[in-house]
């Protein structure tokens, strides 16, 4: 049977049919006005950073992204300990000793998320080491800081982009390797790389850029995970391929499995790439976005996809109307 005939993929039948992408989300990243500050909860105009704070000069933090989603119960915060985890082992493959447990960083998005009252949120904690001597050794003088801030989120590439999907440009900037630096943390100095390449693509007229590993393997988009769909099966890679291990990727492939989809995660290349029959990237931010076209390379999209299947499946999860994965969601409360 063609994937084409397909109307519904194995076991996505229990998943809710309304559509969760015309849930009313803002238009814009409107901050908001309160901030976690190294414990407590201050009024975000008033902070500052030194300038000579390490991590400005040096790139010297770690950082996560969590989303906040409205559910029936009230705002959640998706996948929070697991966000937390990765912000502790990131700040630890830097030598960063950061004063706060992950109980403790969990509860501090909880306060600031409910003190800001906001329910379609990014949330951004990030560790950074602070003023001190210039010195490319920071933990032996220079203060570990963290704050956790919100803002407004809806559609970070737009509504469309979830619906249809996007244009993409294969980079001419490589990914760096996990032999040179630790991939799989989420270090503010590692996004330089993904500026150039987001940066090119932009220059060209593209949405985003795909990098590819310096053996030509795929590694991810600017600041995504890479999946593609060949027949009935679909494919990632993994930390081999120099990926920072995104958490909405890990929650897409739970959710495939679940639906008793064929997984494989292996390196791939860019001409395996381009003999897809569907292309999407995954991140908090992005969530599911479908891509339509790789350099002129065009891929299915649509409501029939396996892309778009999941991509309601994993609505329905963050929006709190999948008990499977109730657990996945951290209420903000009143």
């Amino acid at each position: 049977m063609s994937v084409d005939a397909v109307v519904e993929w194995p076991n996505f039948l229990h998943i809710p049919q309304e559509d969760s992408l015309t849930v009313s989300r803002p238009k814009g990243q409107a901050l908001s006005p309160y901030i976690w500050w190294n414990g407590e909860i201050q009024t975000a105009q008033t902070q500052s950073i030194h300038y000579y704070a390490n991590a400005l000069h040096y790139g010297t933090a770690v950082f996560e992204g969590i989303r906040c989603y409205p559910t029936e119960g009230g705002p959640a915060l998706f996948r929070l300990e697991d966000h937390m985890q990765r912000l502790l082992g990131s700040a630890k493959l830097y030598g960063m000793n950061v004063p706060y447990t992950v109980e403790q960083l969990c509860q501090g998005a909880i306060d600031v998320t409910r003190k800001n009252g906001v329910s379609n949120a990014y949330i951004r904690p990030l560790a950074f080491f602070g003023y001190g001597p210039i010195d490319i050794t920071p933990k032996k003088e220079c203060s570990v800081n963290v704050f956790i801030a919100t803002r407004e989120l809806g559609y970070f590439l737009g509504e469309k982009a979830l619906r249809n999907g996007i244009r993409t440009m294969v980079s001419s900037w490589r990914k760096f390797p996990h032999a040179c630096m630790p991939t799989m943390a989420k270090a503010s100095g590692h996004y330089a790389n993904s500026v150039l390449a987001a940066h090119e693509a932009y220059d060209r007229g593209f949405d985003d850029a795909i990098l590819l590993n310096l053996d030509g393997t795929v590694s991810s988009t600017s600041g995504g995970n890479v999946f593609f769909v060949k027949g009935h099966t679909l494919f990632t890679n993994d930390e081999t391929s120099a990926i920072v291990p995104g958490i909405t990727r890990d929650s897409v492939l739970t959710l495939a499995r679940d639906a008793d989809v064929e997984v494989k995660i292996r390196p791939f290349t860019r001409e395996e790439l381009l003999r897809a029959d569907e292309v999407f990237e995954t991140g908090t931010a992005a969530e599911i976005t479908p891509i339509h076209e790789i350099d002129g390379v065009e891929f299915r999209t649509g409501k029939n996809t396996l892309a778009a299947q999941l991509q309601r499946t994993y609505m329905a999860a963050v929006t709190g109307k999948n008990a499977q994965h109730a657990d996945w969601l951290t209420l903000v409360g009143s």
